[in-house]
């Protein structure tokens, strides 16, 4: 004689799977949120770490009264711009970094929205402005604003 699951059998069975079905991919999306984060966060420390040291060789040159304009010569809002490269001389990053466009939104991508402003989004719905100050030689977002506080945790 044939032993076949009885029907209870079966729906524990797809309830359990449809518990930890749900509980992973909910892990999912928080670690790629997560890795999208400390991506932006390493992309600001190097930006930062670039201008102090573009900042730093000017002095070593003799030039203190030195400032820098502008981080890159890339279109506002244009997509697949190499960004934070710099400009003429003055070279910030080795690596490139492509920005995307309002249109697009993708996350983690630099919009460049201004020359000294730059947007990215965090999710469809939560974006980071982060500026350029060239008087101070700083690359940061409004610690008034309060993503930039959650962000910088």
């Amino acid at each position: 004689m044939k032993k076949a699951f009885s029907l209870l059998e079966i729906i524990v069975v797809v309830l359990i799977v449809g518990l930890l079905g749900a509980f992973a991919i909910n892990k999912y999306f928080y670690s790629v949120d997560k890795s999208n984060q400390f991506k932006i966060k390493s992309e600001v420390a190097l930006i930062n770490e670039a201008i102090t040291r573009t900042y730093s060789n000017q002095v070593l040159l003799g030039n203190s009264t030195f400032t820098l304009d502008r981080l890159d010569d890339a279109s506002i809002n244009t997509a697949s711009e190499s960004l934070f490269i710099g400009y003429n001389e003055y070279i910030l990053l080795d690596i490139v970094i492509l920005s995307t466009s309002e249109d697009k939104k993708e996350l983690g991508k630099w919009i460049k929205t201004s020359q000294t402003s730059y947007k990215v989004y965090l999710s469809k719905d939560k974006a980071i402005t982060f500026k350029f100050d060239n008087d101070e030689g700083t690359f940061a977002c409004k610690k008034s604003d309060e993503i930039c506080k959650e962000f910088m945790k």
